[in-house]
């Protein structure tokens, strides 16, 4: 008896194992122009100005998985059109000071930038701007939370 639920148990735990193995390691992109986080909730719609926006938790440069899932197709586009760059411009509103707010900034361009050169994109198609706080309202708790963001926008090569 103990046999037998030890490998119903195992066989639980293969069946789960492989269904998630599947499910982050498959695209996920179920309609075209739709982006979903998991395969049943729809993201957000795939604009053809190839821009989107990341958003970030207070006083963190961590990227997100979903954002992660999200930034994917962006480092296979540019490694397969290598005249093309993306722009990463980064915000935040978690200082006291606007010299923090530019640091914190920074950090998130610099860790939306190292994605993409782990993903063999060029370094000449990289261009990183931060801004701080200075270029978004930042009255309310909802327009701080606007300011946790780093806008992606791909280009042609200048």
């Amino acid at each position: 008896m103990r046999h037998l639920l030890l490998n119903k148990g195992l066989r639980l735990l293969l069946l789960t194992y492989t269904v998630q193995y599947y499910l982050f390691t498959k695209d996920l992109i179920a309609q075209e122009g739709y982006v979903f986080e998991n395969p049943y909730k729809k993201k957000e719609q795939v604009s053809d100005e190839k821009s989107f926006t990341i958003y970030f938790s207070n006083h963190s440069s961590k990227i997100s998985k979903s954002d992660l899932v999200r930034l994917q197709p962006v480092a296979d586009f540019l490694n397969q059109n290598r005249n093309y760059c993306v722009y990463i411009h980064a915000h935040a509103n978690e200082g006291k000071t606007t010299s923090e707010d530019i640091a914190i900034s920074e950090k998130r361009s610099l860790e939306v930038e190292r994605f993409f050169l782990i993903h063999f994109v060029e370094p000449n198609q990289i261009r990183r701007l931060f801004y701080g706080n200075a270029k978004s309202p930042n009255k309310t708790k909802e327009h701080q939370a606007l300011n946790r963001r780093v806008e992606i926008k791909l280009q042609p090569l200048p």
